[in-house]
């Protein structure tokens, strides 16, 4: 494959994610609507935090605010049944397309998720002043969130991406999505930040994956820095995730294509 073609199929791909980013602002009445209950998760979960974690002095009520907004609009968006059966759904077509489903299916996904971040984010930042929190404590929070949004974009495409291949494979996966994603809402400090955890517990959820999706982004958004790691182990962290996932994405979908065609297409 020549550096021309390489570049075009890359400009393809970034169209593709671009396009589907887009689509998540086509019908913004539907978006609202099923986004509706989400500032009262966070006013709610924010006052609970309030109530019996506040005298520890990590956060202060309008950071904890602003943290739990960015962690439920991180997992609200994370993997989606919706995106999943869509990447999976034209399988046997893309098989006679000379591009890679494998690719095509990641790119929309990274798409869908970047763009339904920014259009929760765009609903918080509307919401957040109402619940009492100060303008310029949104506005570092927001900057900080854009600039994490393309890395964490690709996290969770592969992610999304591995339950894409798995439903190709056993043609069912929805029954595993809601267990996995009740199993990272606890694990990532989405109901509320790590760091008011005791120990062990703090200890052992700091290591696990969970954590470097949720917890750590949305403290670096509240505070300008990682809980007890660096911008440089973070980044090494969510870069070993990365090649996991994608190591297993390519493995899946091998045996999901040599399946599919063993059984006549």
């Amino acid at each position: 494959m020549t550096y021309a073609n390489v570049l075009e199929s890359g400009r393809f791909h970034f169209r593709h994610a671009w396009f589907n980013l887009r689509e998540q602002f086509s019908d913004i009445p539907t978006a609202l609507a099923a986004n509706a209950l989400i500032p009262f998760f966070v006013w709610i979960l924010s006052n609970v935090w309030q109530r019996f974690n506040s005298h520890q002095g990590n956060f202060t009520f309008e950071q904890v605010i602003v943290y739990i907004g960015i962690t439920e609009l991180l997992f609200m968006t994370f993997v989606r049944a919706p995106s999943v059966s869509r990447a999976s759904g034209d399988f046997s077509i893309s098989l006679a397309r000379p591009r890679s489903w494998l690719v095509i299916s990641f790119s929309g996904l990274v798409g869908r998720s970047i763009g339904g971040r920014i259009f929760m984010l765009c609903l918080l930042i509307c919401v957040f002043p109402i619940l009492g929190t100060d303008l310029a404590e949104i506005s570092k929070a927001v900057l900080r969130l854009l600039i994490l949004l393309p890395w964490l974009g690709i996290i969770q495409g592969l992610f999304a991406l591995f339950f894409s291949v798995a439903q190709v494979l056993w043609h069912q996966t929805n029954y595993f999505l809601l267990p996995f994603g009740k199993i990272f809402l606890v694990l990532g400090g989405v109901w509320g930040p790590i760091a008011d955890f005791s120990e062990p517990w703090r200890k052992w959820l700091l290591i696990l994956p969970p954590s470097d999706i949720f917890f750590q982004p949305a403290y670096f958004c509240v505070k300008g820095n990682f809980y007890g790691i660096s911008v440089f182990e973070w980044f090494l962290r969510t870069s070993f995730l990365i090649l996991v996932l994608t190591v297993i994405n390519i493995y899946f979908f091998k045996m999901a294509k040599t399946r599919h065609q063993s059984y006549g297409g």
